[in-house]
């Protein structure tokens, strides 16, 4: 579960792993840099559209990827709806939730509520990665590596 760090230390080490990954979007700009930045460290739960009628709810550390991986099975109609950033217990919450909306395995028949849910969800987790902790100037652990001030201030377009 997302959970401000104690150390900025963590927070520096998830941030300057995440900047040398050279994978600064894996939602092809989806979310804010904040929820990237969440998601390389935790995941996402996603929502991709199969058809007019249902959906894909699932896991993965990077979305565009996995949207890829599915289109020979699915078509190219597949898309990336939108994701928030998670852990893969939250894919069987969401799973569970919408069990009486279930087609088969991970496909779901298409429904507003399912939006609603992943809409509410991505905010909630917003407010809580906002509250991890970013490096003012004078912090005494401010990594000489990675300038926080200037992640900091890129972050915080949400």
């Amino acid at each position: 579960m997302i959970e401000a760090a104690e150390p900025c230390v963590r927070f520096q080490r998830i941030a300057w792993d995440w900047l040398q990954s050279g994978e600064l979007t894996r939602t092809r700009h989806l979310l804010s840099p904040l929820e990237e930045l969440g998601g390389f460290n935790y995941g996402f739960i996603y929502l991709m559209r199969v058809d007019r009628q249902s959906v894909k709810i699932g896991y993965s550390l990077n979305p565009m990827r996995r949207l890829h991986e599915l289109m020979p099975e699915y078509g190219e109609s597949l898309r990336l709806m939108t994701c928030f950033v998670g852990e893969p217990f939250q894919e069987r919450v969401v799973h569970r939730r919408f069990r009486n909306l279930r087609l088969r395995n991970e496909i779901f028949y298409a429904h507003p509520l399912i939006d609603q849910y992943f809409a509410q969800a991505r905010l909630e987790v917003k407010e809580r990665l906002r509250s991890v902790h970013i490096c003012a100037s004078i912090c005494p652990q401010l990594n000489k590596r990675l300038d926080l001030r200037m992640l900091g201030t890129w972050l915080a377009r949400a």
